[in-house]
C-alpha cells in the first residue's frame, strides 16, 4: 500500500525552518479543492435551469471558502489539545443534537437542521468529527490492553449519539458513525471476535427496528425501492430507475457538460445532493465518473499515509477514523445511484450540494492535516 501511495503523490515533507507549513501535506489539500471544484460544476449543470440560476454554486462557493478558513484554523492546532477538551467537544455535540429535535426545522421527513434565515446546519454532520476523536481517545496508548469495558463504553458513546440521530428521522449519518468505530476499532486491535459482535449487533438492531416499525415511512419506501423499484413507483422507486437510467446513458465520454437530458430536464429528484453523481456520469460519461472516483481515491491514500507517518496512536486513529467515513460514504452514495445500495441520504464527499457536508469534509482534512503538521513534536501517548 505505502509503495502505491509513494508512486500516486509525492511523499510528506520533512519539517523545515518552517515547521508548519513545511509539514502540510499539500497535495491534499489541492486535491480537497480540485474535487470540491468539481462538485461545484456539477451541482451548477444539475441546478442551472432555464433561468441560469446560480443560488446553490454560489451558496456552495462560499461554504467552500468557509471550510478552508475552518480547516486551516484546526490544521494549525496540535491535534493533541483535543484530548484536553474532550469532554467540552462531545457535551456540545450532544447538546446540539437535544435541541435540534427541540427547535430544530423539519427538512424532508429529518428533524435535524438548524435554520437561521438563508443559513442551515446539520449537527449529525459534526457529530462525525466529535466521534473520531472520542473514539480515537479512548482507545489511545492502549495496545495490547484493550479490554471489554472499554469497548463496551465506545459502543455506549456509539448508541447514545447515533439513538438522538435516529429519532431526527435520519440513518444514513447513523451508518456513518458505525463505519467509523469499527474502522478505528480494527486499527486499534480490538479482537475480531469482538468486532465481529458488534456487526452482529447492528444486524440484530436493524431487523427490530423494521420488525417494531420504527422507521419513518420515507425510509421504509427507499428500503422497498432498493429490493424492488416498482414497489414505490411513483416515489423512491421512481428515483432509483431515473438515476439508472441517467447513468447508463452516459457511456463512455457523456452526453456533454450541460447537455445531459435527465440531468437537465430535472429528471433525478435531490441530483444537486444525495444523486450528485448522476449528474456526472450522464454528462461526463464512464471518464467523468472514474475521474471523481479516482480523485476520491486520491485523498484517502494521502489520509492513509498521514496515518502511517503519525507520532502517537492518537493521530494514527484520528486519520483511520476520517478515511473510514470518507470511504464508506463514497461507497455509499455512489452505490445507491447504481442501486447497488439503498438510498440513505449520504453525501458524496466535497462533491455533493450541502454546506454540514462541505465543512465536516473540509474540517476532517484539517484534523488530518494537525497530524501532519505535529508529527515531530513528541510522543503524548
Amino acid at each position: 500500500m505505502t509503495a502505491i501511495v509513494d508512486l500516486a503523490l509525492p511523499r510528506i515533507r520533512k519539517e523545515g525552518a518552517s515547521a508548519k507549513l513545511g509539514n502540510v501535506d499539500w497535495p491534499l489539500v489541492l486535491l480537497s479543492i480540485v474535487v470540491t471544484v468539481f462538485g461545484i460544476v456539477a451541482i451548477y449543470s444539475a441546478t442551472r435551469g432555464a433561468d441560469g440560476d446560480t443560488f446553490f454554486v454560489i451558496k456552495q462557493a462560499s461554504f467552500l471558502v468557509v471550510g478552508l478558513v475552518a480547516m486551516a484554523v484546526v490544521a494549525s492546532l496540535d491535534y493533541a489539545i483535543f484530548r484536553h477538551y474532550l469532554r467540552l467537544l462531545v457535551a456540545a455535540s450532544l447538546l446540539a443534537l437535544v435541541l435540534v429535535l427541540i427547535i430544530g426545522a423539519n427538512i424532508k421527513g429529518t428533524r435535524g437542521w438548524f435554520v437561521i434565515g438563508p443559513l442551515s446546519l446539520q449537527p449529525a454532520e459534526f457529530a462525525k468529527l466529535s466521534l473520531i476523536v472520542l473514539i480515537s481517545a479512548m482507545f489511545t496508548g492502549r495496545s495490547g490492553s484493550i479490554d471489554a469495558p472499554r469497548i463496551l463504553a465506545a459502543i455506549g458513546v456509539l448508541g447514545g449519539i447515533a439513538g438522538l440521530v435516529l429519532l431526527e428521522g435520519e440513518t444514513g449519518s447513523v451508518l456513518v458513525y458505525c463505519f467509523i468505530t469499527l474502522g478505528i476499532f480494527f486499527a486499534a486491535g480490538v479482537p475480531a471476535r469482538m468486532v465481529l459482535l458488534l456487526i452482529a449487533s447492528g444486524v440484530i438492531s436493524f431487523a427490530l427496528i423494521l420488525d417494531l416499525g420504527l422507521l419513518a415511512e420515507y425510509q421504509e419506501d427507499r428500503l422497498s425501492a432498493f429490493l424492488d423499484t416498482d414497489a414505490d413507483a411513483q416515489g423512491a422507486g421512481y428515483n432509483q430507475k431515473q438515476s439508472e437510467a441517467a447513468v447508463g446513458s452516459g457511456g463512455i465520454t457523456g452526453q456533454g457538460l450541460f447537455q445531459g437530458p435527465q440531468t437537465q430536464n430535472g429528471f433525478v429528484p435531490e441530483q444537486q445532493t444525495d444523486f450528485i453523481f448522476t449528474a456526472i456520469a450522464e454528462e461526463l460519461g464512464f471518464v467523468g465518473a472514474v475521474a471523481i472516483l479516482a480523485l476520491e481515491a486520491l485523498i484517502l491514500l494521502r489520509i492513509f499515509r498521514i496515518a502511517q507517518l503519525a507520532r502517537d496512536s492518537f493521530g494514527t486513529l484520528i486519520c483511520i477514523g476520517v478515511f473510514s467515513m470518507f470511504l464508506l460514504q463514497v461507497f455509499q452514495n455512489v452505490g445507491m445511484t447504481l442501486r447497488l445500495m439503498p438510498v440513505t441520504g449520504i453525501t458524496l464527499p466535497f462533491v455533493s450540494y450541502g454546506g454540514s457536508s462541505l465543512l465536516t469534509s473540509l474540517m476532517a482534512i484539517g484534523l488530518v492535516q494537525s497530524v501532519a503538521i505535529h508529527r515531530h513534536r513528541g510522543n503524548p501517548d
